[in-house]
């Protein structure tokens, strides 16, 4: 990997450009033109405001991203105002969400080089956004000071994101969105294909082995074992199937896949939704909307909610390494003192 690297491609950048993680329409919505990235590091730790929040990327990498940030803003200004966002726009929504979550994880290998030699990323943004199941969970807080308002994100700072960064939170204004994608994590309770028997044959290049299972062709609550959404949340989920979408037969299971798919021959799944944590999961077509107006919910537990999430997904890996079983035991560390704290 070259000493700089576009975090949108990996190589080296060409014509020099420089993308903000935190999109600029975000940082004037919520008023942190001025305020600092990192609120809770130590007071000798270097100074950066939002709008310094800058990482190397490809004129190219960064004008095609431009696109999806647009279409973001929009639904973006919806979503705070309580309004109705379509299947379509909660596919866009979940898009940038990737985006994010794996721009967040790359800016520490930018700030760490040492980090960056011990974890060498075999993936950037290009190869992860959409790739994976994924889920974006969405509650309204009771934020009446509006100095605490804001962008603040949690779940980024561990061990276990290091190494693999595939949940995160973050607050926007008064809102809270739990974000998390890796391979079968919604598909088994949807009804899609999953992959199963897993055997790493390439460690290095996070190549394994897998048999193809298809689904029960029904949904399951909870989508995700061991998460129960907050009963005043709205959570929408999507199954990806992209590398074995060209296995799908022409069958009652396949039809199934089909029908409750955005694209089936890209592996694209259709978006689902679940109001509140009853047994009410919907399939929702691109146009059909879903009202996000919601109860407010109070602020505590928002750090132990992702940590406990980041080891659901861990524990429930297709394989595990070294490293993911150090974060899990350093996740359930910290929640232990946060329990004990209260």
């Amino acid at each position: 990997m070259s000493e700089k690297f576009c975090i949108f491609c990996g190589g080296k950048p060409e014509k020099k450009n420089k993308e903000h993680v935190i999109p600029q329409w975000l940082i004037r919505m919520t008023g942190r033109e001025k305020k600092d990235v990192f609120t809770d590091f130590p007071s000798d730790y270097k100074h950066l405001s939002f709008m310094n929040f800058t990482f190397p990327a490809c004129e190219k990498c960064n004008s095609k991203y431009s696109e999806l940030e647009a279409l973001t803003q929009k639904i973006m200004e919806k979503v705070l105002s309580g309004g109705a966002i379509s299947g379509a726009e909660a596919n866009v929504l979940m898009d940038w969400f990737d985006k994010v979550r794996i721009g967040l994880w790359l800016t520490w290998m930018c700030y760490d080089p040492e980090l960056k030699a011990d974890v060498q990323p075999h993936f950037f943004i290009d190869s992860r956004i959409g790739t994976c199941d994924r889920l974006l969970n969405i509650r309204k807080l009771n934020l009446s000071d509006k100095e605490n308002k804001g962008i603040l994100f949690m779940g980024t700072n561990n061990t276990w994101f290091t190494y693999c960064p595939s949940a995160f939170s973050m607050v926007i204004n008064d809102y809270y969105f739990l974000n998390a994608s890796t391979n079968n994590l919604v598909s088994p309770h949807l009804g899609f294909p999953i992959m199963r028997e897993a055997e790493m044959f390439d460690e290095d290049k996070g190549l394994f082995h897998a048999s193809l299972e298809y689904g029960r062709q029904k949904i399951i609550n909870p989508v995700v074992k061991g998460f129960i959404p907050h009963a005043e949340s709205v959570t929408f989920f999507q199954p990806m199937y992209h590398e074995i979408a060209p296995l799908i037969e022409d069958n009652s299971a396949g039809q199934y896949i089909v029908n409750h798919s955005y694209d089936s021959a890209k592996g694209i799944g259709g978006v689902f939704f679940q109001k509140g944590n009853v047994n009410n999961i919907k399939y929702l077509q691109p146009n059909s909307l879903v009202n996000l107006k919601m109860k407010t919910t109070t602020w505590p537990a928002l750090e132990p909610d992702v940590l406990k999430f980041q080891n659901i997904i861990a524990e429930r890996s297709l394989f595990q390494t070294k490293e993911s079983k150090l974060g899990i035991m350093l996740n359930k560390s910290m929640l232990s003192v946060m329990t004990k704290s209260k």
